[in-house]
């Protein structure tokens, strides 16, 4: 990245503080940056310029000056950086919620360094508590969120990343699919995956992903437009840790009893059955397959964008995994309705699939989500908006002390492949709850 140096600039409220300005510190020759103007200048489709992606820079890269001088301190403590944050916060706001929808800060020394002993998870939680102020946010805590995935908090509003190696490999928003999603999500890369062994995160403009699918499939968006779509969601009584969706009951609905879990279901419009499982597999009593209420399957935003905002590509890989709960009857040793369960990339994934590379039955999504009405959504469908989100998506490679600051709605993320020895990629989250959440005008109850 280039080096710049920075002048004051008495004209602006952040000279006051002595800081760089924000412009001094906007990078635009990140490498994920050049990844993203590579695949515009290669790129065949002759529409790309008009796309949402592309009128912005992605992702916009924040980089404190590499030399100061006329009284400009650098931003070197974390009081510096929060201060930065607070004063530049009308901006930050509206690249993150009307403009690209991700923002990278790299190469602060206050998040990479151990600042009076404090470790990565303390420097991101006083991090992400800089925005509480300005920008409204409040913590979404793991013990409150209807994640999936099985985490663990390691303090405030920290907690680990998916734990499961075949979880969140394909482009989702987070927890989309239930009636509780956070409206912005942050990832801090404590340990980055050694070279070549991947582990980067993917990133796509889930606007750029709506306006391609309105030009493929207009029936198809009417319709999530329209009467929205309900999930089905396959749990048992205890959590998996090696599964992407894991979670338990308890943990999911934040009970102790089926009783209790009942209750809470009959109050957010939720059915269940217990001691069923998906089409050929064998589950004992206590385990629950409960359909959501119904959802949006696009959102849009204040200022008229709209966005993909579901968690339908994704079901492609929950379709995989929860056909394999329980016990196998007469079923074929593969789930997958056309794809290669060989995992020829040599890559280990969980639970003997790839969801990458293994596509499920059509009667598998069936069993996972449906248009309110109960008509099915195509498998086709879903697998080109998969490639879809892989032909227009950055990968953030990861280094030391970064964080990334997503929207929920205007961006959809994924992990990359990670092949490395456990412990040798460490990526930490925080979730910042939505307070509004709402499906056809109707607020939703959790």
């Amino acid at each position: 990245m280039a080096t710049t140096a920075v002048t004051i600039d008495r004209d602006e409220d952040v000279s006051l503080l002595a800081l760089p300005s924000f412009d001094a510190c906007i990078v635009t020759d990140a490498p994920e940056q050049q990844q993203h103007q590579q695949r515009k200048r290669t790129s065949n489709d002759d529409d790309d310029d008009d796309d949402h992606q592309n009128r912005h820079t992605f992702p916009f890269v924040l980089s404190p000056p590499t030399a100061v001088a006329n009284g400009v301190t650098m931003i070197d403590t974390s009081e510096k950086l929060t201060n930065f944050i607070q004063v530049n916060s009308n901006r930050i706001d509206t690249i993150v919620n009307e403009q690209c929808g991700a923002i990278l800060f790299r190469g602060f020394p206050s998040l990479v360094t151990k600042e009076n002993n404090a470790t990565a998870a303390d420097n991101f939680n006083t991090f992400v508590e800089s925005f509480d102020d300005c920008l409204q946010f409040q913590d979404l805590s793991y013990d409150k969120s209807m994640s999936f995935a099985v985490r663990t908090k390691i303090m405030n509003r920290i907690c680990t990343t998916n734990e499961g190696k075949s979880g969140g490999l394909v482009f989702h928003h987070e927890q989309a699919q239930t009636p509780l999603w956070p409206s912005h999500v942050f990832f801090c890369c404590e340990l980055p995956a050694a070279k070549n062994d991947g582990g980067e995160t993917g990133i796509v403009s889930s606007i750029t992903v709506y306006e391609k699918l309105q030009q493929l499939y207009p029936t198809f968006i009417n319709k999530l437009e329209t009467i929205g779509i309900q999930y089905t969601i396959y749990s048992g009584i205890t959590s998996d840790s090696t599964k992407g969706s894991g979670r338990s009951w308890k943990s999911f609905f934040h009970v102790t009893t089926k009783n209790e879990c009942e209750l809470k279901m009959k109050a957010g419009g939720w059915t269940y059955e217990w001691g069923v499982g998906p089409s050929g597999t064998i589950v004992d009593k206590n385990f629950l397959k409960c359909t959501t209420p119904i959802l949006e399957g696009v959102k849009t935003m204040k200022n008229g964008q709209k966005c993909f905002f579901n968690q339908l590509i994704a079901t492609t890989a929950n379709a995989l995994e929860f056909s394999k709960v329980g016990s196998n009857t007469n079923r074929n040793e593969s789930s997958s309705g056309g794809g290669s369960n060989s995992n020829d990339n040599g890559i280990d994934i969980d639970n003997g699939y790839n969801p990458l590379i293994d596509i499920p039955t059509q009667d598998g999504i069936n069993e996972c989500v449906k248009f309110s009405n109960g008509d099915q959504i195509d498998l086709d469908i879903l697998l080109t908006a998969k490639d879809i989100c892989e032909e227009y998506s950055v990968n953030i490679q990861w280094e030391k002390g970064d964080i990334c600051l997503l929207s929920n709605y205007l961006c959809m993320h994924a992990r990359r492949i990670w092949s490395g020895p456990i412990g040798t990629r460490k990526l930490l989250a925080s979730l910042v709850q939505e307070n509004n959440c709402t499906s056809f005008n109707q607020k939703l109850i959790v």
